[in-house]
């Protein structure tokens, strides 16, 4: 298996020690899976102690030995359960901290009640939209896993093309694709941030079952095979001449790609091609327009005007209550990273992020079509890491 590099982490760490510095924190308690990954290059029951000065210190619960073979982190420490981390890091000589960061945003709360419990008189501050933006700027090593996830996709998407069939399922169509990204190597899991939000690697969504409105903070959703999930695909046929929208994620050493395309059996309606070809419109003007320094309010603006001068405002993003107010959004370890290409979002696009751009038109009853690619911002606009042909994929 890869494991981070050394020098990955160590970067990650520092750029987080200057965070802690301005902020005027003694350090941060790191304790969610994803970022314990980002940080520490495992994700073994621990929690790992980022000092604004000095060596990181991981406490590891559960497995040790793993934590030990997984992560470059120089200092890992066995300890029985939490109660032991305090006195852990008075013996690395840490016997008085007075303000602490911690990830508010996805602690849960009797984490944080045991965290003013054990660490008597510490001030607490919130550090994930610290941790999160600086996720957002990604690496050579991260963008390299996430074209090998794209290389995935690609495949999937290329092979599921001589699979599909009228007659056939939602559901066999999802175990395909499924199969396809397990045997290249994708890790089995996408992780969302979110709270309560929730993705599979798939959603296969063929006809009406494409305008079916869900809780997930998405554009599409569909009926899914049991209200305990409530999204991806059901037990309905697949016919002719109806949109099957296939969005497919794919993990590689923790990072997505995520990638949206349109297929038919036979030929979609004039109205499904036109919202198609304006979500191929949209991907082609921002992909000159979303460059670094561009902010990411403007550039949702510029989608929505497109869509609206083609008479389809009322189905950009969802229809009805499921209209989403988004266009982009960030993705890397998680598949709701910042920047969000959003109407009120005050971020500008920096050069190194990597955004997942998905304009997507749902109509009532008939069904979705769009667009989703991943691509790198630059200094002159987007470069598509997702290799698949940009167009409404027909099967004879």
């Amino acid at each position: 298996m890869d494991k981070v590099p050394k020098t990955e982490i160590e970067q990650r760490v520092n750029r987080l020690q200057s965070i802690l510095v301005e902020q005027g924190l003694d350090g941060a308690l790191i304790m969610q899976n994803v970022d314990l990954f980002y940080f520490s290059g495992t994700i073994q029951t621990s929690v790992l102690f980022i000092p604004c000065q000095g060596d990181p210190i991981l406490m590891v619960q559960k497995s040790y030995q793993r934590a030990r073979d997984e992560s470059p982190v120089k200092d890992v420490v066995p300890v029985k359960n939490k109660n032991q981390i305090g006195h852990t890091l008075k013996d690395y000589g840490f016997n008085r901290l007075e303000s602490l960061g911690l990830e508010m945003d996805v602690l849960p709360a009797y984490l944080y009640f045991w965290c003013q419990d054990a660490f008597k008189g510490c001030r607490w501050k919130d550090v994930s939209k610290h941790i999160r933006k600086l996720r957002m700027i990604k690496s050579d090593y991260e963008l390299e896993q996430i074209k090998k996830a794209a290389h995935i996709l690609h495949k999937g998407f290329t092979d599921i093309r001589g699979i599909i069939r009228e007659g056939m399922t939602e559901l066999e169509v999802d175990g395909h694709l499924c199969l396809i990204a397990r045997r290249e190597g994708h890790m089995g899991i996408l992780r969302m941030r979110g709270w309560n939000q929730e993705m599979t690697y798939a959603h296969v969504l063929s006809g009406e079952s494409g305008s079916a409105v869900t809780f997930l903070n998405s554009p599409n959703g569909g009926n899914g095979n049991t209200p305990a999930m409530a999204q991806g695909a059901g037990f309905r046929k697949i016919r002719k001449n109806e949109p099957i929208l296939i969005d497919y994620g794919a993990g590689v050493n923790g990072y997505l790609g995520d990638q949206s395309r349109t297929f038919v059996i036979g030929q979609l309606s004039s109205t499904l091609e036109k919202a198609h070809d304006c979500s191929k419109e949209i991907h082609r003007l921002l992909s000159k327009e979303a460059k670094a320094g561009a902010y990411c309010s403007d550039l949702y603006h510029m989608a929505v005007e497109v869509a609206e001068k083609e008479g389809l405002g009322d189905f950009f993003m969802g229809h009805g209550e499921g209209q989403v107010r988004f266009v982009a959004h960030g993705i890397g370890l998680e598949i709701d990273e910042y920047p969000i290409v959003a109407p009120r979002s005050k971020e500008k696009l920096e050069q190194g992020m990597i955004i997942a751009l998905e304009p997507k038109f749902v109509f009532p009853g008939k069904g979705m079509v769009g667009l989703e690619d991943d691509y790198l911002v630059g200094s002159s606009g987007l470069e598509r890491l997702t290799p698949t042909e940009q167009a409404v994929i027909k099967i004879s």
